[in-house]
């Protein structure tokens, strides 16, 4: 996370370090998914982790986003200051690892910028740590902000004018999608999708329309568009949600027969706990969802399956779950860590093989296991004298790439053999 800092509602913060925010988080409209799943996830990632991982709460995290200063620099979903990178999501949806990585090799320019400002540091523990990554991974999911004139082009485009209304713009087959409450809820909006797509089609096979596809982020055009200026009130947009209730709609609903979570039984689909194939956000998960609606259902209608409805949350519930599978801890390789460990340079202080020198302390076998959380709140408490060591030493400051940090983690937390 670029350049954190500790601000007032407008202007430059007070060297005093007493900040007065003023910033309005409508990002937090997105927060309530998580909730659950978070919860979830303290006992599913404790179990395979041997509980070395901090869950957060993501509303917690919003407040720490907010009263640690990070909105002056940062936005998220484009509200927030506009220095730094939004941490929203016009980035893909992002785990611990990535956060860390981003959080790491930019840094140094924090702890710049904080200096010039002449501002208090902000502390931050593990368990504030973990709120804010919760928070941020939230954001990153379930806000995805549309165009409305895009929209509106999308919604002639694609045939939409031929059946639906939208003020006074198109046709009358369908019902008047203006005022509906489902388009207010990025949930309620991916499960209305899905639950009336066989009408849809045998309206458009009368029709003789083909049925259209949504191309990445004409999903969330046509949303802005069906909105259109209504605002949506904070923590209406998601509803609540119970990742391990979504767990059992996984079979119930029958997902498994065709799409496996790591190794699971369904081969017929893409595999969804890959961040490869479940789409970074909600409202391009609606898209895709819709894109191969008439594919699933053909299939389900082959093997005998009744295609099934979803009410009430239990398209909030499941949505929680399939995410929820990416706010893991990365997993990694011990040989290739060390490696990484040498070639970054963290042996010139923390000694070959982390076992620790004259500049720097040993990192292995002290009993206390790393996760990407803690690494964060690590260089957050302690990387400032790093960094400082690093310059008086002449050292660059190591860059990390994404895919180092699970190999690294896995590394440290293995006992040196000799």
């Amino acid at each position: 996370m670029p350049e954190l800092l500790a601000v007032e509602s407008e202007g430059r913060p007070p060297r005093s370090g007493r900040h007065t925010l003023v910033w309005a988080l409508a990002a937090v409209a997105g927060v309530a998914l998580l909730l659950g799943v978070l919860r979830w996830e303290s006992s599913e990632i404790g179990s395979r982790w041997g509980g070395t991982v901090s869950v957060g709460d993501a509303r917690t995290g919003a407040k720490i986003f907010r009263e640690k200063g990070c909105a002056y620099c940062h936005a998220v979903n484009r509200i927030g200051g506009g220095i730094a990178p939004d941490l929203g999501s016009e980035r893909p949806s992002a785990g611990p690892d990535q956060l860390v990585t981003a959080m790491w090799n930019h840094a140094p320019r924090m702890w710049d910028r904080i200096k010039e400002e002449r501002v208090a540091y902000p502390a931050l523990t593990q368990q504030q740590m973990a709120h804010l990554f919760a928070y941020l991974y939230t954001s990153r999911y379930v806000g995805e902000n549309g165009d409305r004139e895009r929209g509106r082009r999308v919604f002639a485009a694609k045939g939409c004018e031929g059946c639906h209304t939208i003020g006074d713009v198109g046709g009358t087959r369908g019902p008047n999608l203006s005022g509906r409450a489902a388009v207010d809820s990025l949930v309620g909006w991916t499960q209305a999708m899905w639950n009336h797509a066989p009408a849809m089609e045998k309206a458009m096979k009368q029709a003789g329309v083909a049925w259209p596809k949504f191309e990445e982020g004409e999903m969330g055009d046509l949303l802005a568009f069906v909105r259109g200026n209504r605002e949506i009130a904070g923590g209406s947009d998601i509803l609540p949600a119970d990742p391990e209730r979504g767990r059992q709609l996984f079979t119930e609903k029958s997902c498994n027969v065709c799409h496996s979570l790591k190794g699971g039984a369904g081969r017929i689909g893409p595999e969804l706990q890959s961040r490869q194939h479940l789409p970074p956000t909600i409202v391009q998960f609606a898209g895709a969802m819709w894109n191969h609606s008439p594919q699933m259902w053909r299939v389900m209608s082959d093997r005998g399956i009744q295609r099934p409805v979803f009410q009430g949350r239990e398209m909030a519930d499941l949505v929680a779950y399939l995410y929820s599978l990416h706010y893991a801890e990365p997993g990694g390789s011990a040989q290739v860590g060390e490696m990484l460990f040498e070639s970054r340079g963290c042996s010139q202080c923390h000694g070959a093989s982390g076992r620790g020198s004259t500049q720097g302390p040993g990192l292995r076998g002290r009993g206390k296991a790393f996760n990407s959380i803690g690494l964060a709140a690590a260089l957050w408490a302690h990387g400032p004298s790093m960094y400082k060591r690093a310059r008086n030493l002449g050292l660059p400051w190591p860059l990390l790439a994404e895919t180092d940090v699970g190999d690294l983690i896995t590394f440290l937390n293995t006992a040196p053999t000799d």
